[in-house]
Protein backbone atom coordinates (compact mmCIF):
# COMPACT_ATOMS: atom_id res chain seq x y z
CA UNK A 1 0.00 0.00 0.00
CA UNK A 2 2.26 2.94 -0.61
CA UNK A 3 1.50 6.20 -2.84
CA UNK A 4 3.22 5.36 -6.13
CA UNK A 5 3.53 8.84 -7.25
CA UNK A 6 4.91 10.32 -4.08
CA UNK A 7 8.59 11.96 -4.66
CA UNK A 8 10.50 12.94 -1.42
CA UNK A 9 11.11 15.91 -2.93
CA UNK A 10 12.27 17.35 0.85
CA UNK A 11 12.09 20.16 2.56
CA UNK A 12 12.59 23.34 4.83
CA UNK A 13 10.02 23.61 7.21
CA UNK A 14 7.71 21.08 8.31
CA UNK A 15 4.07 22.89 7.60
CA UNK A 16 5.18 23.71 3.71
CA UNK A 17 6.97 20.84 3.11
CA UNK A 18 4.00 18.57 3.83
CA UNK A 19 2.04 20.28 1.84
CA UNK A 20 4.18 21.01 -0.97
CA UNK A 21 5.13 16.88 -0.75
CA UNK A 22 1.44 16.02 -0.54
CA UNK A 23 0.18 18.62 -3.56
CA UNK A 24 3.45 17.47 -6.32
CA UNK A 25 2.26 13.77 -5.77
CA UNK A 26 -1.60 14.40 -6.89
CA UNK A 27 -0.23 16.01 -9.55
CA UNK A 28 -0.63 19.35 -8.58
CA UNK A 29 1.55 22.58 -10.17
CA UNK A 30 1.35 26.41 -9.72
CA UNK A 31 0.62 28.25 -12.48
CA UNK A 32 3.99 30.16 -13.09
CA UNK A 33 6.09 27.70 -13.45
CA UNK A 34 3.91 24.79 -14.32
CA UNK A 35 6.36 22.96 -11.59
CA UNK A 36 5.80 21.84 -8.38
CA UNK A 37 5.24 24.73 -6.10
CA UNK A 38 8.16 26.23 -4.39
CA UNK A 39 8.42 25.61 -0.14
CA UNK A 40 8.73 29.51 -0.25
CA UNK A 41 6.02 30.27 -2.44
CA UNK A 42 3.58 28.36 -0.18
CA UNK A 43 5.12 29.71 3.02
CA UNK A 44 3.95 33.24 1.59
CA UNK A 45 0.73 32.51 0.34
CA UNK A 46 0.03 31.03 4.02
CA UNK A 47 0.77 34.35 5.72
CA UNK A 48 4.95 34.35 5.87
CA UNK A 49 5.96 34.98 8.92
CA UNK A 50 6.11 35.28 13.10
CA UNK A 51 7.53 35.11 16.10
CA UNK A 52 7.39 32.92 19.51
CA UNK A 53 8.99 33.17 22.42
CA UNK A 54 8.46 31.10 25.47
CA UNK A 55 11.03 29.72 27.83
CA UNK A 56 10.25 26.18 29.16
CA UNK A 57 11.70 25.45 32.93
CA UNK A 58 12.75 21.89 33.13
CA UNK A 59 13.79 21.51 36.95
CA UNK A 60 14.13 17.93 36.91
CA UNK A 61 16.37 17.48 34.73
CA UNK A 62 18.41 21.16 35.20
CA UNK A 63 17.79 22.96 31.81
CA UNK A 64 15.27 24.89 30.26
CA UNK A 65 14.35 25.19 26.43
CA UNK A 66 13.71 28.31 24.66
CA UNK A 67 11.11 27.95 22.31
CA UNK A 68 10.85 30.02 19.17
CA UNK A 69 9.10 29.98 16.09
CA UNK A 70 9.25 32.26 13.40
CA UNK A 71 6.30 31.40 11.35
CA UNK A 72 2.80 33.01 10.71
CA UNK A 73 0.20 31.56 13.53
CA UNK A 74 2.87 29.31 14.84
CA UNK A 75 0.42 28.69 18.01
CA UNK A 76 -2.30 27.31 15.02
CA UNK A 77 -0.76 25.87 12.90
CA UNK A 78 -4.52 24.63 11.54
CA UNK A 79 -5.40 27.99 10.91
CA UNK A 80 -1.72 28.35 9.21
CA UNK A 81 -2.54 25.32 7.07
CA UNK A 82 -5.93 26.43 6.84
CA UNK A 83 -5.25 29.47 5.59
CA UNK A 84 -2.48 27.91 3.04
CA UNK A 85 -5.11 25.53 0.98
CA UNK A 86 -8.38 27.85 1.39
CA UNK A 87 -5.61 30.15 -0.87
CA UNK A 88 -4.92 28.12 -3.30
CA UNK A 89 -8.22 26.66 -3.59
CA UNK A 90 -6.58 22.93 -1.90
CA UNK A 91 -9.55 21.72 -0.13
CA UNK A 92 -8.68 20.59 2.93
CA UNK A 93 -10.19 17.76 4.96
CA UNK A 94 -8.84 17.41 8.92
CA UNK A 95 -9.61 13.84 10.49
CA UNK A 96 -9.16 13.90 14.30
CA UNK A 97 -9.71 11.01 16.86
CA UNK A 98 -9.05 10.14 20.37
CA UNK A 99 -8.75 6.36 19.17
CA UNK A 100 -5.50 5.04 17.73
CA UNK A 101 -7.39 2.18 16.36
CA UNK A 102 -9.59 4.76 14.05
CA UNK A 103 -6.69 6.86 13.54
CA UNK A 104 -5.21 3.93 11.77
CA UNK A 105 -7.76 3.23 9.98
CA UNK A 106 -8.16 6.92 8.81
CA UNK A 107 -4.01 6.68 7.28
CA UNK A 108 -4.56 3.59 6.15
CA UNK A 109 -7.69 4.27 4.18
CA UNK A 110 -5.87 7.46 2.95
CA UNK A 111 -2.90 5.30 1.18
CA UNK A 112 -5.33 3.00 -0.15
CA UNK A 113 -6.75 5.52 -2.56
CA UNK A 114 -2.91 6.73 -3.06
CA UNK A 115 -3.50 9.79 -0.92
CA UNK A 116 -0.51 11.21 1.59
CA UNK A 117 -1.39 11.34 4.84
CA UNK A 118 0.03 14.51 6.64
CA UNK A 119 0.53 13.32 10.36
CA UNK A 120 0.96 15.63 13.49
CA UNK A 121 3.58 13.58 16.34
CA UNK A 122 5.80 13.48 19.13
CA UNK A 123 9.05 14.39 18.38
CA UNK A 124 10.39 12.53 20.94
CA UNK A 125 8.55 9.02 20.21
CA UNK A 126 9.94 9.80 16.47
CA UNK A 127 13.02 6.87 16.82
CA UNK A 128 15.36 8.30 14.22
CA UNK A 129 15.56 11.66 15.81
CA UNK A 130 17.48 10.11 19.09
CA UNK A 131 16.03 12.70 21.71
CA UNK A 132 16.35 12.60 25.51
CA UNK A 133 13.48 11.20 27.06
CA UNK A 134 12.91 13.75 29.56
CA UNK A 135 11.82 15.50 26.08
CA UNK A 136 8.29 12.95 26.11
CA UNK A 137 5.30 15.01 24.88
CA UNK A 138 7.08 18.46 24.77
CA UNK A 139 7.65 19.36 21.36
CA UNK A 140 5.54 18.37 18.48
CA UNK A 141 6.05 18.18 14.54
CA UNK A 142 4.23 17.16 11.35
CA UNK A 143 5.38 14.18 8.80
CA UNK A 144 4.47 12.62 5.91
CA UNK A 145 3.12 9.38 5.48
CA UNK A 146 2.82 7.67 2.11
CA UNK A 147 3.04 4.05 2.24
CA UNK A 148 1.91 0.84 4.56
CA UNK A 149 3.79 -2.24 4.62
CA UNK A 150 1.57 -5.12 5.36
CA UNK A 151 3.98 -7.89 5.71
CA UNK A 152 6.18 -5.88 8.10
CA UNK A 153 4.07 -3.48 9.72
CA UNK A 154 5.72 -0.04 9.06
CA UNK A 155 5.00 2.88 7.74
CA UNK A 156 7.00 5.16 5.14
CA UNK A 157 8.01 8.63 6.54
CA UNK A 158 9.21 11.54 4.68
CA UNK A 159 10.35 14.00 7.34
CA UNK A 160 12.11 17.00 5.13
CA UNK A 161 14.96 14.58 4.03
CA UNK A 162 14.81 13.03 0.57
CA UNK A 163 15.48 9.34 0.96
CA UNK A 164 12.51 7.25 2.89
CA UNK A 165 12.81 6.95 6.92
CA UNK A 166 10.37 3.59 8.52
CA UNK A 167 8.22 3.65 11.59
CA UNK A 168 6.68 0.19 13.10
CA UNK A 169 2.77 0.83 13.11
CA UNK A 170 3.22 0.91 17.03
CA UNK A 171 5.94 3.98 17.05
CA UNK A 172 3.53 5.71 14.70
CA UNK A 173 0.45 5.03 16.89
CA UNK A 174 2.22 6.44 19.88
CA UNK A 175 4.14 9.34 18.26
CA UNK A 176 0.66 10.54 17.13
CA UNK A 177 -1.29 9.56 20.52
CA UNK A 178 1.39 11.20 23.04
CA UNK A 179 0.27 14.59 22.79
CA UNK A 180 -3.77 14.53 23.51
CA UNK A 181 -4.18 17.66 21.83
CA UNK A 182 -3.54 16.64 18.66
CA UNK A 183 -6.20 13.99 18.91
CA UNK A 184 -4.45 11.96 16.18
CA UNK A 185 -4.90 14.16 13.75
CA UNK A 186 -4.74 14.05 10.06
CA UNK A 187 -4.59 16.03 6.98
CA UNK A 188 -5.54 14.93 3.47
CA UNK A 189 -5.48 17.36 0.47
CA UNK A 190 -7.29 17.61 -2.86
CA UNK A 191 -6.24 19.39 -5.81
CA UNK A 192 -7.52 22.64 -6.93
CA UNK A 193 -9.73 23.24 -9.46
CA UNK A 194 -8.17 26.42 -10.35
CA UNK A 195 -5.45 28.54 -8.31
CA UNK A 196 -5.51 32.90 -7.99
CA UNK A 197 -2.04 32.98 -8.01
CA UNK A 198 -1.73 36.80 -7.79
CA UNK A 199 -4.62 36.81 -5.13
CA UNK A 200 -3.35 34.52 -2.73
CA UNK A 201 0.40 36.08 -2.94
CA UNK A 202 -1.17 39.34 -2.03
CA UNK A 203 -3.74 37.73 0.61
CA UNK A 204 -0.58 35.86 2.26
CA UNK A 205 1.46 39.16 1.98
CA UNK A 206 -1.40 41.20 3.79
CA UNK A 207 -1.72 38.53 6.54
CA UNK A 208 2.02 38.89 7.13
CA UNK A 209 2.03 42.22 7.99
CA UNK A 210 -1.03 42.57 9.86
CA UNK A 211 -0.04 39.39 12.54
CA UNK A 212 3.58 40.88 13.18
CA UNK A 213 2.40 44.61 13.49
CA UNK A 214 0.23 42.92 16.36
CA UNK A 215 1.13 43.97 19.88
CA UNK A 216 1.37 40.60 20.96
CA UNK A 217 4.77 39.55 23.04
CA UNK A 218 3.63 36.25 21.62
CA UNK A 219 3.46 35.84 18.11
CA UNK A 220 4.47 39.37 16.94
CA UNK A 221 7.47 41.89 16.60
CA UNK A 222 7.11 42.93 20.24
CA UNK A 223 8.44 39.10 21.65
CA UNK A 224 11.45 39.74 19.73
CA UNK A 225 11.92 43.12 22.46
CA UNK A 226 10.57 41.47 25.15
CA UNK A 227 13.01 38.59 25.28
CA UNK A 228 16.08 41.11 24.46
CA UNK A 229 14.93 43.25 27.70
CA UNK A 230 14.43 39.98 29.99
CA UNK A 231 18.57 38.97 28.74
CA UNK A 232 19.46 41.30 31.77
CA UNK A 233 16.80 41.61 33.87
CA UNK A 234 17.33 40.69 37.72
CA UNK A 235 14.21 41.24 38.98
CA UNK A 236 12.10 39.41 36.78
CA UNK A 237 11.12 35.78 37.26
CA UNK A 238 11.48 35.00 34.04
CA UNK A 239 15.07 36.98 33.42
CA UNK A 240 17.54 35.24 32.33
CA UNK A 241 19.68 35.80 35.35
CA UNK A 242 17.42 34.88 37.64
CA UNK A 243 16.54 31.80 36.06
CA UNK A 244 19.83 31.17 35.16
CA UNK A 245 21.35 32.24 38.75
CA UNK A 246 23.38 29.40 39.20
CA UNK A 247 23.84 28.83 35.70
CA UNK A 248 22.30 25.55 35.70
CA UNK A 249 20.58 24.52 32.40
CA UNK A 250 21.99 27.21 30.34
CA UNK A 251 24.22 25.23 28.15
CA UNK A 252 20.95 23.52 27.17
CA UNK A 253 19.10 26.59 26.44
CA UNK A 254 22.18 27.85 24.42
CA UNK A 255 21.78 25.13 22.52
CA UNK A 256 17.94 25.15 21.95
CA UNK A 257 18.35 28.73 20.42
CA UNK A 258 21.19 27.71 18.21
CA UNK A 259 19.37 24.99 16.94
CA UNK A 260 15.83 26.57 16.82
CA UNK A 261 17.35 29.27 14.53
CA UNK A 262 19.46 27.24 11.84
CA UNK A 263 17.84 23.37 12.39
CA UNK A 264 14.65 23.30 13.39
CA UNK A 265 12.40 23.67 10.41
CA UNK A 266 13.06 27.28 9.54
CA UNK A 267 16.01 26.75 6.09
CA UNK A 268 18.43 28.95 8.31
CA UNK A 269 17.95 32.50 9.90
CA UNK A 270 15.03 32.24 11.31
CA UNK A 271 12.68 31.33 8.53
CA UNK A 272 13.81 35.04 6.76
CA UNK A 273 15.91 33.93 3.86
CA UNK A 274 12.81 31.21 3.06
CA UNK A 275 10.78 34.75 3.04
CA UNK A 276 12.98 36.78 0.91
CA UNK A 277 12.97 33.99 -1.46
CA UNK A 278 9.19 34.24 -1.80
CA UNK A 279 8.98 37.82 -1.94
CA UNK A 280 11.69 37.46 -4.93
CA UNK A 281 9.60 35.09 -6.24
CA UNK A 282 6.48 36.82 -6.18
CA UNK A 283 7.78 39.90 -7.34
CA UNK A 284 7.84 38.16 -11.07
CA UNK A 285 4.31 37.31 -10.56
CA UNK A 286 2.49 40.56 -9.11
CA UNK A 287 3.19 44.25 -10.10
CA UNK A 288 4.54 45.20 -6.72
CA UNK A 289 8.16 46.34 -7.13
CA UNK A 290 8.48 47.46 -3.57
CA UNK A 291 8.68 43.51 -3.03
CA UNK A 292 12.31 43.38 -4.03
CA UNK A 293 13.48 46.40 -1.78
CA UNK A 294 11.64 44.57 1.01
CA UNK A 295 13.67 41.09 0.13
CA UNK A 296 17.06 42.55 0.96
CA UNK A 297 15.55 43.75 4.51
CA UNK A 298 14.69 40.11 4.89
CA UNK A 299 17.92 39.21 3.60
CA UNK A 300 20.05 40.94 5.90
CA UNK A 301 17.54 39.49 8.79
CA UNK A 302 18.35 36.28 7.71
CA UNK A 303 22.21 36.97 8.65
CA UNK A 304 21.52 38.55 11.57
CA UNK A 305 19.34 36.08 13.38
CA UNK A 306 22.27 33.31 12.34
CA UNK A 307 24.15 35.27 13.84
CA UNK A 308 22.44 35.46 16.72
CA UNK A 309 22.87 31.84 16.67
CA UNK A 310 26.65 31.18 16.30
CA UNK A 311 26.46 34.35 19.42
CA UNK A 312 24.70 31.86 21.52
CA UNK A 313 27.47 29.08 21.15
CA UNK A 314 30.85 30.74 20.79
CA UNK A 315 33.63 29.12 19.60
CA UNK A 316 35.87 29.92 22.42
CA UNK A 317 33.58 28.07 24.54
CA UNK A 318 34.21 24.63 25.06
CA UNK A 319 32.93 22.16 23.16
CA UNK A 320 30.34 24.92 21.49
CA UNK A 321 32.44 24.54 17.91
CA UNK A 322 32.31 20.41 18.21
CA UNK A 323 28.77 20.72 18.90
CA UNK A 324 27.66 22.45 16.29
CA UNK A 325 29.58 20.74 14.15
CA UNK A 326 27.86 17.43 15.14
CA UNK A 327 24.15 19.21 15.01
CA UNK A 328 24.81 20.15 11.26
CA UNK A 329 26.34 16.74 10.84
CA UNK A 330 22.92 14.93 12.64
CA UNK A 331 20.81 17.25 10.27
CA UNK A 332 22.34 16.79 7.41
CA UNK A 333 22.41 13.08 7.74
CA UNK A 334 18.52 12.98 8.27
CA UNK A 335 18.66 14.34 4.98
CA UNK A 336 21.03 12.80 2.61
CA UNK A 337 20.73 9.04 4.37
CA UNK A 338 17.46 8.63 5.86
CA UNK A 339 17.56 5.13 7.19
CA UNK A 340 20.69 4.19 5.70
CA UNK A 341 22.21 6.82 8.04
CA UNK A 342 20.21 6.39 11.33
CA UNK A 343 23.63 4.38 12.95
CA UNK A 344 25.39 7.67 12.82
CA UNK A 345 22.53 10.26 13.76
CA UNK A 346 22.27 7.23 17.16
CA UNK A 347 26.28 8.33 17.81
CA UNK A 348 25.81 11.51 17.06
CA UNK A 349 23.25 11.96 19.85
CA UNK A 350 25.09 10.02 22.27
CA UNK A 351 27.51 12.46 21.91
CA UNK A 352 25.15 15.43 22.09
CA UNK A 353 23.11 14.57 25.11
CA UNK A 354 26.55 13.30 27.13
CA UNK A 355 27.33 17.22 26.42
CA UNK A 356 23.95 18.61 27.77
CA UNK A 357 23.88 16.41 30.34
CA UNK A 358 27.45 17.19 31.89
CA UNK A 359 27.19 21.09 30.59
CA UNK A 360 23.89 21.56 32.23
CA UNK A 361 25.29 21.20 35.80
CA UNK A 362 28.69 22.55 34.82
CA UNK A 363 28.57 25.79 32.72
CA UNK A 364 32.36 26.57 31.18
CA UNK A 365 31.60 30.21 32.19
CA UNK A 366 32.35 32.43 35.23
CA UNK A 367 29.56 34.82 36.06
CA UNK A 368 31.27 37.81 35.08
CA UNK A 369 31.73 35.50 31.45
CA UNK A 370 28.55 35.14 31.45
CA UNK A 371 26.91 38.48 32.14
CA UNK A 372 28.72 39.33 29.26
CA UNK A 373 27.08 36.68 27.13
CA UNK A 374 23.56 38.50 28.14
CA UNK A 375 24.68 41.39 27.23
CA UNK A 376 26.26 40.68 23.82
CA UNK A 377 22.84 38.61 23.28
CA UNK A 378 20.69 41.65 24.27
CA UNK A 379 21.86 43.48 21.70
CA UNK A 380 22.24 41.61 19.04
CA UNK A 381 18.18 40.96 19.80
CA UNK A 382 17.77 44.90 19.98
CA UNK A 383 19.34 45.66 16.68
CA UNK A 384 17.51 41.93 15.34
CA UNK A 385 14.09 44.21 16.49
CA UNK A 386 14.78 47.36 14.93
CA UNK A 387 15.69 45.70 11.39
CA UNK A 388 12.22 43.30 11.96
CA UNK A 389 10.91 47.26 12.19
CA UNK A 390 12.49 48.33 9.08
CA UNK A 391 11.82 45.35 7.04
CA UNK A 392 7.76 45.13 7.74
CA UNK A 393 7.42 48.57 7.05
CA UNK A 394 9.02 48.15 3.73
CA UNK A 395 6.73 45.12 3.57
CA UNK A 396 3.82 47.19 4.11
CA UNK A 397 4.70 50.17 1.62
CA UNK A 398 5.56 47.71 -1.13
CA UNK A 399 1.34 46.88 -0.73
Amino acid sequence: MIVKSYKLLGGKHPETATVKNALASLGVKAPHTGKPFTEEMLLGIAGGLGMGYILWEFKKHNTAILVMAFQNKWNYPVKFLGNLCKRIGVKAVFKETSGTVAAGKNLKDALAQEVPGIVWVDQAHLPYLSLPREFNGCFGGIVNVYGYDEKHDHFLIHDLGKKLLLLSAQELAQARGRIPSYKNRLLLVQPPAEIDLKHAIIDGIQDCVDYLSAPSETFALPAIAKWAKLMTEAKNKKGWPVVFKKRQGLYGTLVSVYEGIEHKGTGGGGMRGMYADFLTEAAAVIDKPGLLEATQHYKTLAKMWTKLAEACLPDHMKPCKEVKALLRQKYQLLKTKGESGLAQVGKISEKLNAHEKKLNTSFPLSDVETNRLFAEIQEQLFNIHEAEKRALEALRAAL
